[in-house]
């Protein structure tokens, strides 16, 4: 297995709802059309009939993992974690996973086989309703800290003029001149 095959920049998590991945898989096709592509799943599902018939796209499941292709997608996650190594070994460039929201729970034994925490990118036209929410929980807490800063530097400013008026008054000191 090649070690440049598994860089932290070469693989990255897609999440994307069930519902869209099939449509999210046509994206990528269209984008990186110039590419040999390959994408794996557990076993063969029916859905991918609808995939973009490109004939530089190789749809192949566990067991028929051949040769390297320039980009991997992971419809899915193997059974284990050691499964997955073997499937991104096969990337030349880049590989994806798609993840809904129900399957980031099985991340974890890769994660861990890795040592490190695995890039998520999320594409625009294709957020989960979960990072939607997660968007909207981060703008809400970003907001509520931006007001509670606003009353600290007016209870500072009060507290600085208080602390003005209690100095005692500021003598003006005339200076004489002497007059030849």
């Amino acid at each position: 297995m090649s070690s440049s095959a598994i860089k932290r920049h070469n693989h990255r998590v897609l999440p994307c709802d069930k519902d869209r991945k099939i449509e999210l898989i046509n994206f990528l096709i269209e984008k990186n059309s110039d590419l040999d592509i390959a994408i794996i799943a557990k076993e063969t599902i029916d859905d991918f009939k609808a995939v973009s018939s490109n004939e530089r796209v190789k749809i192949l499941d566990d067991s028929r993992l051949d040769s390297k292709y320039d980009l991997i997608i992971n419809y899915d996650l193997p059974k284990d974690a050691q499964q997955y190594l073997n499937r991104i070994s096969l990337a030349k460039t880049y590989a994806f996973i798609l993840l809904d929201p129900e399957e980031q729970k099985l991340l974890y034994p890769i994660e861990t086989l890795l040592g490190r925490s695995l890039v998520e990118e999320v594409i625009k036209k294709f957020e989960t309703t979960q990072s939607q929410e997660r968007k909207k929980a981060k703008a809400k807490k970003e907001k509520k800290a931006k007001r509670f800063e606003k009353e600290r530097q007016k209870e500072r400013d009060k507290e600085e003029k208080k602390a003005q008026s209690q100095l005692p008054p500021k003598r003006t000191v005339r200076k004489i001149v002497k007059k030849d």
